[in-house]
């Protein structure tokens, strides 16, 4: 029998490559080491009154028409400093989810209503597409309202890049860093979906800077 030396190069190759993504797989979802690549992405500030609370969406989960984790931590840190007093109106700012048609805006309004927030003290910002949209849009209410400053709410791996970009704008903030829900603390699937997110915000990051939007 003649066995083929590129062949079996090849499936060396190959099996050390599923090794090595096995070994970096086990690190995200058995350590905490998320936490070391979110920490230069992160900005969190003490909370101040402010004219209104923004909280920025980060999609939908289609198949059961509702928030994923992340977002639902964004508007309960929301709703937290809402009830807290430091704001009376919430921008939930969130456009058309991919091939629907209703906006994460609604779904993000439909959620805080059934905290217990009233309806008159939400506003939706449902036209955007980008982090950038989120702002540009969120700019317009503001102005529409006469809201000079507003508290930015979002996950931690995505403050430093959204809040650069509201300031971009010219408008007065402070950055707020939604807390991850304890029971997801030693989550290794939730551990995973977030590497994801924190790797695509450092090629955002990158993108943004390109751009000039920070």
């Amino acid at each position: 029998m003649i066995i083929n030396d590129s062949s079996t190069k090849y499936a060396t190759i190959g099996l050390w490559t599923m090794f090595g993504l096995s070994v970096v797989l086990a690190i995200f979802v058995f350590t905490g080491i998320n936490n070391l690549f979110v920490m230069p992405l992160e900005r969190s500030e003490d909370p101040q009154s402010a004219d209104v609370i923004i909280v920025l969406g980060g999609g939908v989960v289609k198949e059961t028409r509702s928030l994923p984790w992340s977002v639902q931590e964004r508007m309960r840190q929301g709703i937290v400093l809402y009830r807290q007093g430091y704001a009376t109106n919430m921008i939930l700012a969130g456009g058309t989810v991919s091939g629907e048609s209703y906006t994460e805006s609604e779904i993000m309004k439909a959620y805080a209503q059934l905290l217990g927030i009233a309806p008159g003290d939400l506003f939706e910002e449902k036209s955007s597409t980008s982090t950038y949209e989120n702002a540009t849009n969120s700019l317009e209410i503001m102005n529409d309202k006469n809201w000079k400053s507003a508290l930015v709410v979002t996950s931690d791996y995505h403050t430093k890049r959204a809040c650069k970009v509201f300031e971009k704008l010219d408008i007065e903030i402070i950055c707020i860093s939604a807390s991850l829900d304890s029971i997801f603390e030693k989550d290794g699937f939730r551990r995973l979906i977030d590497a994801r997110s924190i790797f695509r915000e450092y090629i955002a990051t990158v993108y943004y800077y390109l751009r000039g939007y920070l």
